[in-house]
């Protein structure tokens, strides 16, 4: 774990939070080109967020960028997420990006419920080499402009 009293592991967190922000950055000014570009209905929004938790494993850092749209006629939220992140560990780090989508109703090439479009996790990774590999996983995330027409969304 990072000890922010040691001089190596305070240049190692302020690696670690500077590179989140720049991806978390990278990662919102993809989803908003999105959400300008795709009708994604009345009442639909856009929530970016970084989440840094306490996992079992290790705290966690997670950018996670989440669009909420409504079916017509359905009062049921259904959701579209963007995220990446890692979790610091005792046996190393732990990268691993998703977009998955969670419909209430049928929606372009997919039925009703949760799917998962991209995933990909690696473990026993230093710091460093986790966060190029995060940084490649988010510009493949940032690639998937896509999705909203997979789900049958219109461009505006």
């Amino acid at each position: 774990m990072l000890n922010a009293t040691d001089a190596n592991d305070a240049e190692s967190a302020a690696l670690l939070l500077t590179t989140m922000h720049r991806l978390h950055k990278q990662l919102d000014d993809f989803t908003a080109r999105l959400y300008i570009a795709y009708d994604f209905g009345n009442d639909s929004g856009l929530v970016p967020g970084i989440r840094i938790e306490r996992r079992a494993a290790g705290p966690e850092l997670r950018t996670h960028h989440h669009f909420g749209f409504f079916a017509e006629d359905d009062p049921d939220i259904s959701e579209l997420r963007f995220s990446a992140g890692v979790t610091l560990s005792s046996t190393g780090c732990v990268v691993d990006a998703l977009v998955d989508v969670d419909l209430e109703q049928p929606r372009g090439e997919f039925g009703a419920g949760r799917h998962t479009l991209y995933s990909e996790r690696i473990d026993r990774l230093s710091l460093t080499d986790a966060l190029d590999r995060l940084t490649e996983q988010v510009a493949a995330l940032c690639a998937m402009d896509d999705v909203p027409n997979r789900l049958g969304f219109d461009t505006c």
